[in-house]
C-alpha cells in the first residue's frame, strides 16, 4: 500500500463543507486482503495501539461501529482503516475532527482517502503516520510499499506517536488566538490559517478580515510584519498564485 498524492482542500469543496485532505492510494496486493481476512491479530494490535478507536461510530452512527465494520462480513478495506486511524492520530494530537470518506476512484485497488483536518501540516503528517501504522501491523508479504525502518522492523509506535503530538503542539495556535477561533466558530464564520504562526483569515471575500494573535486588520501592524519578512510575503503571495522570486 502506498500514497500515490496528497491533495488538501482549505474551505467549502467537493466532500465537505470545511477542510479535508484527499490521500490517493493504490493498496496493492491489500486489495483482496480486507480486515476479516487479516485476522483477528490485526484487529487487535490495531486497537491495542489506538483504543480511541474503538468509540468511532462509523455508519452504524455509534460507538463500537468501527470495531463491527473491522469484524463483520468479511471486515473493511485498508483504505477505509487509514481513514479512521488518520482521524484518531489528530483526535490523539488535541484536535476535534470526526469526519471521514473512503471511495473508489475507478482504478482498481486504488481509493481516494478523505479525512478531515485542523492544521494542514498536522493532517498530513496523520495521514503518513497512519499508513506506516498498517504497514508495521501487516505481515511482512503484505507491505513492499513500507518505508525501510518498518520494513527492517525498527518502528516503535508509542515513540512515533509521541513525536508526532509535540510536532502538533508545536503547529497549535497560541491562547489568544485559538479563544478568537473558538468564537468565530461558535458564530459559523469560517476561518483560515495563512501561516505557521498566528496570521489567520476570518470569512470569505469583501467579508474578509485578518488577525494575527489579537490584532485585527483593521490597524496597519499586519501588514507593515508582513511586508517586513520578505519570506513569509513571498509564501503568502505564492501560496495566492502570484509570481514571486525563488
Amino acid at each position: 500500500m502506498k500514497i500515490l498524492s496528497e491533495s488538501v482542500y482549505v474551505g467549502p469543496n467537493l466532500y465537505a463543507l470545511f477542510p479535508v485532505i484527499r490521500l490517493t492510494v493504490d493498496l496493492g496486493p491489500l486489495e483482496d486482503w480486507p480486515s476479516g481476512r487479516l485476522g483477528a491479530g490485526f484487529v487487535e494490535g490495531l486497537l491495542d495501539h489506538l483504543p480511541g478507536l474503538r468509540e468511532h461510530g462509523c455508519s452504524y452512527g455509534e460507538p463500537g461501529g468501527f470495531v463491527r465494520r473491522l469484524t463483520e462480513d468479511g471486515g473493511t478495506w485498508m483504505g477505509h482503516v487509514l481513514e479512521h486511524v488518520a482521524i484518531e492520530l489528530q483526535n490523539v494530537a488535541g484536535a476535534r475532527v470526526t469526519f471521514g470518506k473512503t471511495r473508489g476512484n475507478g482504478t482498481t485497488g486504488q481509493y481516494d482517502v478523505v479525512f478531515q483536518y485542523v492544521q494542514e501540516d498536522v493532517g498530513l503528517a496523520a495521514g503518513r503516520l497512519a499508513l506506516d501504522l498498517l504497514h508495521h501491523l501487516l505481515p511482512d508479504e503484505l507491505r513492499p510499499g513500507a518505508r525501510k525502518e518498518v520494513r527492517e522492523g525498527n518502528f516503535d509506535f508509542p515513540v512515533e506517536r509521541d513525536s508526532f503530538i509535540r510536532f502538533a503542539q508545536r503547529r497549535a495556535l497560541g491562547p489568544s488566538t485559538a479563544a478568537l477561533i473558538q468564537a468565530a466558530e461558535e458564530r459559523d464564520i469560517p476561518w483560515l490559517r495563512l501561516n505557521r504562526y498566528s496570521l489567520v483569515q476570518l470569512g470569505h471575500g469583501r467579508y474578509a478580515k485578518r488577525i494575527q494573535a489579537t490584532v485585527t486588520s483593521e490597524t496597519r501592524n499586519i501588514a507593515v510584519e508582513i511586508a517586513s519578512d520578505k519570506e513569509e510575503a513571498n509564501k503568502l503571495l505564492e501560496d495566492l498564485g502570484l509570481p514571486v522570486p525563488r
